[in-house]
């Protein structure tokens, strides 16, 4: 009796089948999938690549341009330090102009001033100078008498302020001491209009060391 192995033959046909079968479909949808996913992530690189680099030159722009500002900000802030250097040694050659014409006058129209504005029942007894101060020491009947010996020279210009030092009354005599500054007041007036007119100059050094700090 003869017997025929038939499993054998038919595994052997189903492994040749097996060998010779193509990939499947979804070996190929990955790799499909995976050159897209790279050549998408190439092109976001060179994208963000290119961003980064427009930025990179627009901010390098934005610096020279700063920097050139900077530059001419600078020459024009030396201008402004010279011109404000000028001005003030010209006021200060115009002040001393003022005050030696002021100081040729100053004891002629002091004692003029003096002894229109002195009242009566008041004598002056003494009188010191030391530049644009004076002191008066003097007597007199009475503080009324005083008072207006104050207020009259107060009233001429010449002693823009005066002040009852002191006072001592002995057998009806008052004895006192007046402080008191001198100035032409023409003088006095150009030199206050002289301070209005020399503020600094804006953006210049004195006008940044003039500033309150914060």
């Amino acid at each position: 009796m003869i017997r025929v192995n038939l499993t054998g033959a038919e595994r052997a046909a189903q492994k040749r089948t097996k060998t010779s079968t193509p990939g499947t479909p979804g070996a190929v949808q990955a790799y499909l999938f995976l050159a897209l996913f790279g050549g998408g992530a190439a092109l976001l690189c060179a994208a963000l690549w290119w961003y980064e680099s427009a930025k990179i030159r627009d901010l390098d722009s934005r610096i020279a341009v700063a920097e050139k500002r900077q530059k001419e900000l600078q020459a024009i802030k030396v201008q402004v330090d010279a011109l404000e250097a000028k001005r003030a040694t010209f006021q200060k050659k115009v002040d001393l102009i003022e005050r030696l014409k002021a100081e040729q006058t100053g004891p002629v129209h002091m004692l003029d001033e003096i002894s229109k504005a002195l009242p009566d029942f008041v004598w002056l007894t003494a009188m010191d100078q030391t530049g644009p101060n004076v002191k008066f020491t003097g007597e007199s009947t009475g503080l009324t008498s005083i008072a207006d010996f104050i207020a009259a020279l107060e009233r001429s210009g010449w002693f823009p302020n005066v002040d009852l030092a002191s006072s001592v009354e002995a057998n009806n005599i008052v004895t006192y001491v007046l402080n008191s500054t001198f100035m032409n007041p023409e003088v006095r007036a150009k030199q206050a209009a002289a301070a209005a007119a020399n503020k600094p100059i804006p953006g210049s050094t004195a006008s940044q060391a003039a500033a309150p700090k914060r």
